[in-house]
């Protein structure tokens, strides 16, 4: 009947999404580490990365209020500004999956030692030690939470490689229980 065509049309759309997020996830990290990136820098605001991120994920973070700590004093970067957009991305996509419901984000950006320090804090379950040496591996999730929460485990490695594309690095800070504070380094 309709009613059931309807519902059967929304999980095929959501199922070819999901697939579609992956064969991309998929063939930017093949591209990443065939060392085939090539990026399009110029001089960008990280306010406009963010925004970018931002908009992007309305769906994922609509359960999740954004708090943002970008001071209009900081300098460009020199960036690709669709890759630092996705490296936020994937932060925000993570925050929100591995956060409780109604549970705030926040995004700060911060001079320090000669490069934009740019993170995205939650208040999730956390990283422990052991988790935080294997997070930013390929394929590698959760192990609290990779049977509640979907994904590829790429999200992270994806964001690593773009970072360090750009010069940067990239670092988990995070407390059991506490939450979990993502910041990448762009030299400036």
């Amino acid at each position: 009947d309709k009613e059931q065509s309807a519902e059967m049309m929304q999980v095929i759309e959501e199922e070819a999404a999901r697939l579609d997020r992956l064969v991309g996830q998929a063939m930017e990290m093949a591209e990443l580490d065939a060392n085939d990136i090539k990026l399009d820098l110029q001089l960008h605001s990280m306010r406009e990365a963010v925004e970018i991120a931002l908009e992007e994920l309305q769906g994922p973070l609509k359960t999740h209020p954004v708090e943002l700590r970008l001071p209009d004093t900081l300098p460009l970067v020199q960036i690709d500004l669709e890759r630092i957009a996705k490296v936020l991305q994937h932060l925000l996509e993570n925050a929100a999956k591995y956060s409780p419901e109604g549970s705030r984000i926040f995004v700060s950006a911060e001079l320090a030692k000669g490069q934009l320090v740019t993170s995205v804090a939650d208040r999730g379950a956390g990283v422990d030690d052991f988790e935080r040496m294997m997070i930013f591996d390929k394929f590698y999730r959760g192990q609290g939470q990779r049977y509640r929460v979907q994904g590829t485990g790429m999200g992270l490695a994806i964001a690593k490689a773009i970072v360090e594309a750009h010069g940067g690095s990239i670092d988990v800070t995070s407390q059991p229980s506490q939450g979990s504070v993502f910041s990448f380094y762009l030299p400036l």
